[in-house]
């Protein structure tokens, strides 16, 4: 492998780029349709895809590991939303990766990818009101319906597919599709993907987790677009990944919020973080920037919206030890105790490496959610945009 500072300040040079299979004018195609520019940067030579992970890396200060995986999580939404038999369940875009991706609110590079299966098309039709009905017992047996129908699709139809897709691009051996082995519920995949870049450590794995589960709520939505960093080094190559139906950023910012209330109930009644810990900083550090978005003050005064995530995050996915009855006006718990802290700190400093630019202090999110806290319980009024670092 080459090392970076053979690159100058151009992130790929005129060569590089003729080998990748750039033409001079952007290439055409239909909506729905798989992106065919992908196919050119896949099917290149290691050397090549390695020199424009490289220069990409330089040009935004990153580790090339970021940049190698970003690629491939656009090329699996472009898959999940175009490339898989038409006729089959809908699905959607959700979490921190559709913050960055789609909407370009947070500066955080793309880990996973967080998909939602409409549970209408696995004929599984469920809502609050009817989940909200039903006793505990048949409430359960119908969120393991859900689950199972879920299960059984991934595991299943959209495996077999997308590996079918995969195998027409990438060479046989170079890539592996499995169910994720620490999801117990069998819903999840791990995309192993050929990749031409060093090994650099745990956090930055060579796989795109595609996190699937069809118990999350699906409005607001919207269609949207996503792109990986390296267009940007490839302007005759259209690298862009449309018709992905997206949870608008409204939603994800209440989902966020109800997951920091959760985080802190769980460790004031188990004396643990959830997840052991792991990638859990990141929801604090996507409100802190959530809040400096134009429309925060908006998302903050919809109400309506942060009762309906609450409810159905209740609901779909209640844990007594999640404490979701509270997860209210007047009695939010969004701020860590004292005996979190020093578990986030670590987390947060693993974390660091995949924000991109300026990464704000962990106390400067914090303060940021503390005064949040204090809005929608009540205690303060509504806060102007917080500064950026």
């Amino acid at each position: 492998m080459r090392p970076a500072g053979h690159l100058g300040q151009d992130s790929a040079t005129a060569k590089q780029r003729e080998a990748i299979g750039e033409s001079r004018f952007p290439r055409k195609r239909r909506e729905g349709q798989l992106n065919p520019s992908f196919r050119e940067v896949i099917t290149a030579a290691d050397a090549d895809r390695l020199d424009l992970f490289l220069g990409a890396a330089a040009r935004l200060g990153t580790a090339v590991q970021n940049v190698e995986k970003d690629f491939w999580v656009c090329w699996t939404l472009d898959v999940l939303f175009n490339g898989l038999a038409a006729g089959g369940p809908r699905l959607l875009f959700k979490g921190g990766t559709s913050l960055s991706k789609a909407f370009g609110l947070i500066s955080r590079f793309s880990e996973d990818i967080d998909i939602t299966v409409f549970r209408d098309d696995l004929g599984q039709a469920a809502d609050v009101a009817e989940l909200e009905a039903l006793s505990g017992k048949k409430r359960r047996a119908r969120l393991e319906s859900i689950r199972s129908a879920c299960q059984a699709y991934i595991a299943g139809p959209l495996t077999d597919q997308f590996a079918q897709v995969a195998a027409a691009v990438i060479p046989q051996g170079r890539f592996r599709l499995e169910l994720d082995p620490d999801d117990q519920d069998g819903q999840s995949l791990l995309f192993w993907y050929p990749a031409v870049t060093p090994t650099a450590g745990s956090y930055i794995r060579s796989a795109v987790k595609i996190e699937s589960g069809a118990k999350s709520a699906l409005d607001p939505h919207i269609s949207a677009s996503v792109v990986p960093y390296v267009a940007q080094d490839l302007p005759g190559l259209d690298l862009a990944v449309g018709n992905v139906t997206t949870v608008k950023p409204e939603r994800t910012f209440w989902d966020k919020v109800i997951i920091l209330h959760g985080l802190r109930q769980w460790h004031d009644r188990r004396g643990e973080l959830r997840h052991g810990g792991q990638r859990v900083s990141r929801h604090y550090y996507d409100v802190h920037r959530l809040m400096q978005a134009p429309a925060s003050s908006e998302w903050q005064a919809d109400h309506a919206l942060a009762v309906d995530c609450a409810q159905h995050a209740r609901l779909f996915f209640g844990s007594a030890d999640l404490g979701l009855d509270a997860a209210q006006s007047g009695t939010f718990t969004l701020m860590p105790s004292p005996a979190m802290r020093e578990a986030l700190a670590k987390d947060y400093a693993a974390m660091a490496g995949m924000v991109f630019g300026e990464v704000p202090r962990l106390d400067a999110v914090l303060a940021s959610i503390e005064r949040f806290e204090q809005i929608v319980n009540g205690t303060a009024v509504a806060a102007p945009l917080v500064q950026k670092e």
